[in-house]
């Protein structure tokens, strides 16, 4: 035991949006740097890089979040034992069962959620440990407790019963769904009481049986879709279809509340699943007056204020316990005592065809990044960086034209037959339906500003003919995301 390796798997599917503007469904925040540095699905990948501790990740995530994944990954040279690509998300027990049938052979998994907060790794790393004896000894399904600091109603709750042979591993007694308030407050009082962390380490061996047993309709569904499932380099994907027909439910409720082999241990490794503006504001380095403030903001006769702005100067005055939050396209303003309405705030956004609920103004992309500058009815302005020997996927439209001009870097444009490179301040004209692709076989950044013109701007528009990214040459009218 002392020398088994366990293998990561990174849950990284979430649309959180109680973080909006900054994460939405385009980009949610476990891929958003919320500090400065890396993303917290970064640094959940850094954290299990001790080799001789773990093996290489396994990351289970939504089809669209591929190309991101697969960038992140690329910024800190880590390479996965497999992405595995879900064409819809079906909850965290089809993501589970996913991973054991793609990585069966491993002996442990430690099931983590990609974006939350780990402060302490010595801490979570002694509770791995410990879990890691009871899950190849006992066969049992560990869950991790984080022993409650407040009342929050935005958890479900864990009650342990008596331990397992004298180790910190105890029975898992029952959970306890999202309270209310005043039952929250009464919880946190129990010593046997813990914040349920979606954190699970076991042997997939025992897992799968108990899905077998426990949860045929996920088992059969799940099963099939990876028999008649594709590999495209380290990407696996399920069959569509088949994988479709899987319930959604959560493994807590497909497994951890059924079996008999559940367990828990507690652990303290200051943990926040940043939940919240108000979770970011607590973890966050604070000034003399309780205060969050990033750059380009400033607060004057104010107190316990978060302040963030990746757009435009934000400046507060005279305000207390508030959070302002700013990106390029949108603006929210929220009290920090109550963090919980901006879920539903994004849900009213969306119901309303508001487009910044969902999407930014610009994307990651695996070649570099676009954003965009200005939209009108049949115009869009945006700037596009093409990264170091990297090339934008061959490409037509069938409703803009694009004019390119270079701001940064010598690019080489493809029009149809014609080749050529093009300098600082040089420019060229693509017609509608030519056939044209950016390369930058430099060892700069190439940055241009495109401008569209055309009855219809959608991503959509863009027929792929050629890519180097492993994404499949499909019709325009089936692509929503691609560049």
């Amino acid at each position: 035991m002392a020398n088994e390796k366990i293998t990561p798997v990174i849950l990284a599917g979430g649309k959180g949006t109680r973080l909006w503007p900054v994460s939405r469904e385009d980009m949610p925040k476990q891929f958003c740097k919320l500090n400065e540095g890396l993303s917290l699905f970064q640094s959940t990948l850094v954290r299990v890089q001790n080799s001789s501790r773990f093996n290489r990740p396994v990351i289970v995530t939504g089809s669209s979040y591929v190309g991101t994944v697969r960038q992140q990954l690329k910024e800190l040279s880590i390479e996965a034992e497999a992405i595995i690509s879900e064409p819809v998300g079906k909850d965290t027990s089809a993501a589970v069962l996913l991973a054991v049938e793609v990585a069966a052979e491993n002996e442990l998994f430690l099931v983590m959620p990609s974006d939350h907060l780990i402060a302490d790794d010595g801490k979570f790393f002694d509770a791995v440990d410990a879990a890691a004896q009871s899950a190849h000894l006992d066969g049992l399904i560990v869950t991790f407790g984080i022993k409650p600091t407040h009342p929050d109603t935005g958890f479900g709750y864990l009650r342990a019963g008596k331990p397992y042979y004298n180790r910190p591993v105890s029975q898992l007694e029952n959970f306890v769904e999202k309270p209310d308030l005043e039952t929250a407050m009464e919880l946190v009082k129990q010593p046997d009481i813990f914040w349920n962390a979606g954190i699970f380490l076991f042997d997939p061996k025992t897992v799968r049986a108990e899905f077998e047993k426990r949860a045929p309709s996920v088992f059969s569904s799940v099963i099939m879709s990876v028999n008649f499932g594709q590999w495209a380099e380290e990407v696996f994907t399920p069959e569509a279809d088949l994988f479709n027909t899987c319930p959604a439910i959560s493994f807590d409720y497909a497994i951890m509340e059924k079996t008999n082999r559940a367990a828990t241990i507690p652990v303290d490794p200051k943990w926040s699943d940043l939940g919240s503006w108000t979770a970011v504001w607590e973890t966050s380095s604070k000034d003399e007056q309780n205060n969050v403030v990033g750059e380009n903001c400033y607060a004057e006769n104010a107190s316990e204020c978060l302040i963030r702005s990746d757009g435009p100067v934000v400046g507060i005055a005279g305000l207390d316990d508030i959070a302002v939050v700013a990106s390029k396209d949108a603006v929210l303003v929220t009290s920090l005592s109550n963090p919980q309405d901006t879920k539903q705030l994004v849900v009213n956004m969306k119901q309303a065809g508001e487009a910044a609920a969902t999407a930014h103004p610009g994307e990651d992309r695996p070649w570099g990044r676009f954003d965009s500058l200005d939209r009108g009815n049949e115009h869009q302005v945006k700037r596009i960086r093409v990264d170091p020997a990297q090339r934008l996927s061959l490409q037509y439209h069938h409703h803009r034209a694009e004019h390119w001009v270079v701001v940064s870097g010598i690019a080489t444009v493809t029009v149809d037959d014609a080749v050529v490179d093009l300098s600082v301040g040089e420019q060229i004209f693509i017609p509608q339906g030519a056939v044209h692709r950016l390369d930058n076989f430099t060892d700069e950044t190439v940055e241009i500003i495109e401008v569209q013109i055309g009855s219809y701007l959608g991503e959509d528009d863009i027929v792929r003919v050629e890519d180097i990214y492993g994404r499949e040459p499909i019709p325009a009218a089936s692509i929503k995301d691609a560049a």
